[in-house]
Formats: structure tokens, C-alpha cells, sequence
């Protein structure tokens, strides 16, 4: 549609070396699809090149801050420099959710906590896409950070960057249809980095709590009928030990009468 787009404008006699022209400059200005990103090689579009960190690398850098110039990105319905399909992971790219973003130097499977020094606002998110090609700008963050972190319409800023994880070589090559596991996403206003850090951790752990709560009274359903003295009850303090540190015979800890909001305070005791 677009080279008859191009050959109609141009027109038919004496023109066709315009139109080639036309033709060529469109197409390096159209979205190349998105390709698997490796760590340790170096990827160029645009005459733009960046060369991915290796797992070594980025083991190292965990904990490490930096300030970088990040824009966001859309759906391809919306964003026309988004190519649409997979990204370069492999997972679906979500662009409502703040929870995901897309660097040309970190790998996939990279987990990044981003905090916004203008307003405090503070998401975790997880790399799972190639790009932006564009100058030297090293992160680009689904629409869905970009307005919990207030700067959509702004369209670009500085975030604070530090690296949270490192990924598995497995987490950083390509699959098809695959889906990371999920990070806290938008973890509200803090007023420096260090307390949107703690803040992420005390969201992973209350995150993890409530797993194993689930799990344990999955397990206490199933052998109630075995065992007349254990209740769903048991399983959830049986998890806050377990959040919390604590030995198997400490149930003072964790009495009776424990409740979502108690065994979160206790949490935040001890992060």
C-alpha cells in the first residue's frame, strides 16, 4: 500500500527514479520487526548502535544506580515506531501495565526499579524488549510507567535507575509466547531511591507471603481429612513464619487471631 501510495504521488512518466527514491527513505524510517537481543552482542538500527551487557556484566551491576533520559513507548495501533508482534523476548508487550520496559543494553529478564527524582514516584519493572534506537537513550518504559510515573506527557525524563536483578541466560533468551513473573509495577511516591527500595522489597515480600499462605492452605485442605487438628488457619501463620524468619515453634508469633493487616505490619517491622 504504500509503494502504490508513493508511485500515485510520483506519477508514472519520467518520474520512477523520485519515486525509488521516496520509496527507500520511508522504508529506513519504518519499524524493523523486532529481533531476539543477546546478551553481549551489539545491535544497530538507524545507524544507532548499542551493545548488550552480558549476565556477568549485569551480576556486577546489581545495586548499582544511574541516572538515564527515558521515554515510553505504545501499542503499534498507537505508536507507529512500535512494530507490532512479540518482543524481543518472546513475551506479549503489554503497554497498560507498569511493570515492563524495553533497553537496547540491559538483557531481557532484567529487573530495574525506576524512581522519578521530580514527583517520587517509584515502579519495578522488568526488561522484556530491544529499543530505543534512537541518540543515546538507554530505556524505554511501556505508556502504562510512563503515566504512573507522571511524565506521559511530557513524553521524556530523567529516572534514577538502579538494578534490582540480574537475569538467568535462559530468563535473557528469546521464547515464544513466554511470561516472565510478575514484579510490584507502580510502587507509589517515596522520597528518595533508598525508600522506593524498600518499599519494592516490602511489596515482593507481602507478594510472596500471600503465595505461600495460598499454597499452604491448598496443601491444609487436602490432608484435613487426615489430620482433624489443622485448619486453613494453620497454613497462613504457618507463611508468616516463613515471611518473617521465624521457627516452626514460635506461634506466638502468630496467633489465632491473625489478620492480613497484622501479619503486614509484622512485615514491615521486618523490612
Amino acid at each position: 500500500m504504500l509503494t502504490a501510495f508513493v508511485r500515485g504521488v510520483a506519477g508514472r512518466k519520467n518520474r520512477r527514479p523520485f519515486a525509488a527514491a521516496l520509496i527507500a527513505s520511508l522504508a529506513m524510517l519504518a519499524p524493523a520487526a523486532v529481533q531476539a537481543k543477546t546478551p553481549g552482542k551489539t545491535y544497530c538500527f538507524n545507524r544507532v548502535c548499542h551493545q548488550v551487557k552480558t549476565i556477568h556484566e549485569m551480576v556486577s551491576l546489581v545495586g548499582t544506580e544511574e541516572t538515564l533520559s527515558t521515554s515510553f513507548y505504545d501499542d503499534c495501533k498507537r505508536d507507529r515506531y512500535n512494530p507490532c508482534g512479540l518482543t524481543s523476548s518472546g513475551e506479549k508487550f503489554h503497554p497498560n501495565d507498569a511493570d515492563n520496559a524495553a533497553s537496547p543494553v540491559y538483557p531481557n529478564g532484567t529487573v530495574l526499579l525506576l524512581w522519578n527524582p521530580a514527583n517520587g514516584e517509584a515502579a519495578t519493572v522488568r526488561v522484556n524488549n530491544s529499543g530505543p534506537y534512537w541518540g543515546k537513550r538507554k530505556l524505554d518504559v511501556s505508556r502504562g510507567v510512563a503515566e504512573k510515573l507522571g511524565f506521559k506527557n511530557k513524553g521524556v525524563a530523567k529516572l534514577v535507575v538502579k538494578v534490582v536483578s540480574a537475569p538467568t541466560l535462559a530468563e535473557a533468551r528469546y521464547k515464544k509466547n513466554r511470561r516472565y513473573d510478575a514484579v510490584p509495577g507502580h510502587l507509589g511516591a517515596f522520597t528518595s531511591v533508598a525508600s522506593a527500595h524498600s518499599g519494592m522489597v516490602l511489596a515482593m515480600a507481602k507478594a510472596d507471603a500471600i503465595k505461600l499462605a495460598a499454597a499452604d492452605m491448598i496443601a491444609t485442605q487436602e490432608n484435613a481429612e487426615e489430620d482433624d487438628g489443622v485448619t486453613p488457619a494453620d497454613g497462613l501463620r504457618a507463611a508468616a513464619r516463613r515471611a518473617l524468619g521465624l521457627k516452626p515453634d514460635v506461634r506466638r508469633i502468630a496467633p489465632s487471631t491473625l489478620t492480613a493487616d497484622a501479619l503486614y505490619a509484622r512485615m514491615r517491622q521486618a523490612f
